[in-house]
Formats: structure tokens, sequence, C-alpha cells
């Protein structure tokens, strides 16, 4: 199975930091935030990843090369340790960067048609959003691929339980009668009374390729997007969808503040900085 990270946005929330750089490069704890993903996916077995890219990313290609001049400049000053992380980076994983065409429209879906060429016919892929950061001792991708290694529908979405106060930001999920997995139907950004329900739609997923017979012919939908909320909508009406809770610390990364928290929350589960963060965050006056 491959697996398709999107990057293919403008990273607008983060002006004027995101100008030069792209924002799936902003660390997390030390790390970019695509590392993060491709760790993630290799660690649940999948080698082979296509990253979908829009334009002025050459930065994350540039990640995931060899750096000869780095390596170089490491092992003459003695930091073995740190040129064989720096190394390892290079050899994670077999990837290609597709850029997505301008031809198709702005969303969260586009990247599934620009990677499709690349794909391997017949086969499930696993797919995911760049922007949100999942923190669990078991991969969210080996979560859902256990499922559908399982049960075999023609999709998995991860989902988790929002409060009333968030769920409105999200795809929302209804179930089919009498079940809690198996999935009717999803709203997205649903106004305030229309959620079906406090289940959201996290950005990742297992599709089968029943999904290009829908997304082909999808719709656009809010704010003129192409919205794989919508394709997996209709993927629903026809075939058995699974939305699966998982167990992941889910923080959104795609603006400011969010990626200082999911920062500092990445930072809490490292051993070599939790303790001296926490005796920091204790000296903070936070009366106001």
């Amino acid at each position: 199975m491959k697996g398709v990270i999107t990057i293919a946005g403008y990273g607008t929330r983060f002006l004027p930091a995101s100008k030069a750089v792209p924002k799936e490069m902003f660390p997390i704890a030390g790390k970019p935030l695509i590392q993060y993903h491709v760790e993630s996916l290799v660690a649940a077995g999948i080698t082979e990843i296509v990253i979908v890219v829009r334009g002025g990313q050459e930065a994350v290609q540039a990640h995931f090369a060899p750096a000869p001049g780095v390596e170089r400049h490491l092992e003459q000053v003695g930091k073995l340790g740190l040129l064989e992380e720096v190394r390892a980076i290079s050899g994670l994983a077999d990837i290609i960067f597709v850029r997505q065409p301008d031809r198709l429209p702005y969303g969260n879906a586009s990247p599934a048609l620009a990677a499709r060429p690349w794909l391997t016919p017949g086969e499930p892929f696993y797919y995911l959003f760049g922007d949100d950061i999942l923190l669990s001792d078991v991969p969210v991708p080996r979560q859902l691929l256990d499922v559908y290694e399982a049960e075999h529908p023609a999709a998995i979405l991860a989902t988790q339980w929002a409060p009333d106060e968030e769920k409105y930001l999200y795809g929302c999920i209804e179930f089919k009668p009498g079940s809690d997995r198996e999935m009717a139907r999803i709203i997205e950004k649903p106004e305030p009374g229309e959620a079906p329900s406090n289940w959201v739609q996290v950005g990742q997923f297992v599709f089968t390729p029943q999904l290009f017979d829908v997304l082909d012919g999808t719709e656009l939908g809010k704010t003129g997007e192409l919205w794989m909320a919508d394709a997996v909508d209709r993927l629903a009406a026809r075939a058995t969808v699974i939305a699966q809770p998982i167990d992941a610390q889910w923080m959104a990364a795609g603006d400011p503040l969010r990626q200082l928290k999911a920062s500092i929350a990445a930072t809490l589960r490292r051993g070599d900085m939790r303790d001296d963060l926490i005796a920091y965050l204790r000296t903070l006056d936070l009366s106001g």
C-alpha cells in the first residue's frame, strides 16, 4: 500500500512566516511537521509515499534528500549521533513529490486526483492531511490498517469525539441506524444545530480505488473547494465506510496558536526535553 500526504495549500494562516518557508517545515519539538507524517506511515509499514505539493516547497524535498555538506561537517566535528539522525531522514522511505496541477480546484480532495497516476491500480492507499499531528503510542496509520485488513470496507476514516463548541469546525459524522462505526453521511463544517453527532473526521483515511468513482463527479462544496468530506459522503451512500475511533492526541497545527500547542504537547512526550519545559512553564506568571 502507498501513502499520500497532502501539503498543496498556501499556508495563508501562517503568513508572513510561511512566505518563504513551507508551514510543513515548521518545527514541532525540534522536528518538521512533515517528518512526523512520513515516520508514522513508515512505522505502519508504508514505505512508498507520494507527497502532493503545490509550488515553492523545495525545502520539503531538500529535507528528505541527502545533505553531503552537512553530513561531512558533522563527521568532522565528531557529532556522530546527530550524523546518524540526519542520514536516516533520507533513507526513511521511497518518496516522490507530485505537483498539483493548477487545473484542479483548491481543496483537500484535489491532491488525491493529483496523486492518482502514481498509485498502484486496483490497490488501496493511505491518505492524510498535512496540517494535523497525531501523537500516539501506536501510529494512527497502523490503527486504521488493522481495521482495513480485518474488514476490507470501501474506506476508513479516523474519527474522534469533539466537544459541542468545536464540532462545527470539522466534518461531523452521522452513523447508520444501529451502528456506532458505519457512516451514513458526513456534514462538512455544519451550521449550528445541524451537526448529527459529536464524532468528527480526523484527516487520515484508508481508501480503495472506489474513491475515484465518486471523486471524479464530486461538485465543489462550501467556499468553492473540493472537499474530501463530500466525496466520502457520496461513497458512504453506495458502499461501506467505517468511521474508526483512534487512540491518539489529535493536534491541529494549521495556524500559529495550534502549532504552538502541538509543539508543547510533542515536547512533553520527549524525555530529553520534558522536565526542562515543565520547569520553565512553572516560572510563568499566568495571572493575567
